[in-house]
């Protein structure tokens, strides 16, 4: 999925030149954060984390990975004036329930790559990891 990021930055219509980091995110559980593990989380200088929640089901996705992905955002330790768009990327389809809550900011099917026997079609890079975001202090 990940050797794929172009595809899915193209799909978000994401300037490259506007990405600080796009990575897997994991935020290790302290006394003052809860742990947190986001599947793909692309940050902009712009001050916008793309929290994208990666679903391979064989059935289509429902609505209970709205409250996943609510809990996950939440758990994230982030300072004030940094917004997040919720991303599904997806392989089965997602049901009409999920469609009609209009909760994502954007839903990408990954089969729509497959189809088209694109995988790898773009070259992997190195994975440098994310930059901290500054925190505010009480």
């Amino acid at each position: 999925m990940l050797n794929n990021r172009l595809w899915i930055k193209e799909q978000l219509s994401l300037d490259p030149e506007e990405i600080i980091i796009d990575n897997p995110f994991f935020q290790r559980k302290t006394q003052r954060y809860k742990g947190c593990q986001i599947d793909y989380m692309i940050q902009t200088k712009y001050n916008t984390l793309y929290v994208c929640e990666i679903k391979f089901s064989r059935y289509p996705v429902g609505t209970k990975v709205i409250q996943e992905v609510k809990e996950k955002i939440l758990r994230l330790s982030l300072p004030r004036g940094v917004s997040c768009r919720s991303v599904l990327i997806h392989v089965n389809g997602i049901t009409e329930d999920l469609q009609d809550k209009d909760y994502f900011s954007d839903i990408i099917d990954f089969s729509e790559l497959l189809a088209f026997g694109a995988l790898k079609l773009f070259p992997k890079k190195n994975t440098p990891k994310f930059q901290n975001l500054p925190t505010e202090r009480s």
